[in-house]
């Protein structure tokens, strides 16, 4: 028996309540008019449809995402300036032979002292403390907060003020001091940022 159409309403016999088959459906469907197609479609199937189009959706999410994600997986601050000129991470990126998905990441704007309304102060207390940090590129004042910070830290501050890494990484006139903290112990990426270093001091990268 075939469902009856009453308004939006469609009635099933017993049995297709139970068990809408495919040949069933697809009969019922070609005895209505185009709109009454459409309107019983969504009226027992829009779920499906939702949750279809969602799933699609989530699979193509899922497929660009794994095309595109980006780790970084070295990382460096400057703390005391805003200026530092962040292509250079892409760079370090390359020099340092990592893939596609693997990334550099320099972050400038770290203050030793909670001076704006974002709280940057705190977000440099806060990144210190996770000891996520590779290299950092500071002032006098930066210096000293470090120092201060650790009690255990002796790795010593290069004065950068003349060389052309200073120049290299388009750093401010206070900013006159790197560190290369190694927190992470990253030995194969830091081997090779310590000889990209050393070429960007020699001319050989410019």
């Amino acid at each position: 028996m075939e469902g009856n159409v009453m308004g939006n309403t469609y009635n099933d016999s017993e049995a297709e309540s139970v068990r809408k088959t495919l040949a069933g459906e697809k009969n019922k469907l070609s005895q209505m008019t185009f709109d009454k197609r459409i309107d019983y479609i969504f009226t027992y199937y829009k779920f499906h449809i939702i949750g279809t189009i969602l799933l699609i959706l989530a699979v193509i999410w899922g497929v660009h995402h794994a095309m595109t994600y980006v780790k970084d997986a070295y990382f460096g601050m400057v703390i005391n300036s805003e200026t530092v000129d962040y292509d250079r991470a892409e760079d370090i990126r390359e020099y340092l032979g990592m893939d596609k998905h693997t990334g550099v990441r320099i972050q400038a704007g770290l203050y030793t002292e909670d001076t704006t309304s974002a709280g940057a102060g705190t977000k440099l207390s806060l990144l210190l403390n996770a000891r996520e940090c590779d290299f950092i590129f500071t002032d006098e004042a930066g210096l000293e907060y470090i120092r201060s910070f650790f009690d255990d830290y002796t790795t010593p501050a290069e004065n950068i003020a003349d060389s052309p890494i200073h120049e290299y990484f388009g750093l401010d006139d206070n900013t006159v001091y790197m560190i290369r903290a190694d927190f992470l112990g990253r030995e194969d990426y830091n081997q090779a940022f310590d000889k990209m270093l050393a070429e960007i001091e020699n001319g050989t990268i410019k």
